[in-house]
């Protein structure tokens, strides 16, 4: 009687994919390094550390899933893209208010020391001939309606508010005009601009058929108008026009004022 023996065959298992995990160390090691360069560090450590951080956690489901082995790598490369987008923002901030703390500084001494007694008439001009607001800071340039302040490389006017009743309901709109007399493409945004109510309270724009501005480029000599509306909530008061460049490290803002 003849015997077979059994053939035992092996188990073909899958090789690990590791290569999430090892591409979000590689490019979390990288913006980390990347993240000590004030300001460049927003232009390549941040979008580096998002997209290592994407990979590492890409690479951590599947080590806990059993089709990787390099769970510590990938925890690794997530920790380091996190600590660069942190460092870049920290490093950033830091040497921007550094860098006008010494233009403070400078324009302190260059008061110091000029003559202490002006003229009478030269008091006045200094004084301020616009109104206030609640609110204002040192930086603000305040203007009334339809002044041009020159503000962020680019002039910019605003008209006086004016109530608007259409589809969307009763609103205040502004008719801004926005000039680019640099040697560069400038971007503007709608949501750039805010509207502070008598009250306090402060509120974005609102749609509108009344040709409102959008968002684009503009070119060197070149300029983009439009309207700004927000709802009308039928306060009496102060209200300012606040023009606010959210991505610039700049305080500095421009300032309409208009009472109804």
């Amino acid at each position: 009687m003849t015997y077979y023996q059994p053939v035992q065959y092996a188990q073909m298992r899958p090789q690990p994919k590791n290569g999430f995990g090892t591409t979000a160390l590689v490019l979390g090691i990288i913006a980390l390094v990347l993240a000590f360069i004030p300001f460049v560090s927003l232009f390549t450590a941040i979008p580096l550390g998002i997209v290592g951080g994407i990979f590492g956690i890409l690479g951590v489901v599947r080590a806990s899933r059993r089709v990787a082995t390099n769970k510590v790598a990938s925890i690794f490369g997530l920790v380091a893209s996190i600590l660069a987008i942190l460092l870049a923002l920290t490093s950033s901030i830091a040497t921007g208010a550094f860098i006008g703390s010494l233009g403070s500084d400078q324009s302190d001494t260059q008061s110091a020391a000029q003559p202490a007694a002006q003229p009478a008439e030269d008091v006045q001009e200094m004084e301020p001939t616009t109104d206030q607001f609640p609110g204002q800071t040192e930086d603000d340039i305040v203007g009334k309606p339809g002044e041009e302040i020159s503000t962020r490389g680019v002039k910019v006017t605003a008209e006086e508010l004016r109530a608007v009743n259409d589809t969307f309901g009763a609103q205040l709109c502004s008719k801004v005009t926005i000039k680019n007399d640099g040697d560069s493409e400038v971007s503007y945004n709608a949501y750039d601009w805010k509207l502070q109510y008598p009250s306090g309270d402060m509120k974005d724009t609102t749609l509108s058929g009344e040709d409102p501005l959008h968002y684009g480029d503009i070119a060197p000599g070149g300029s983009a108008d439009g309207n700004l509306c927000f709802d009308d909530t039928g306060e009496k008061g102060e209200y300012a026009l606040i023009s606010e460049d959210v991505f610039s490290l700049s305080s500095e803002r421009a300032v309409w004022i208009t009472k109804r």
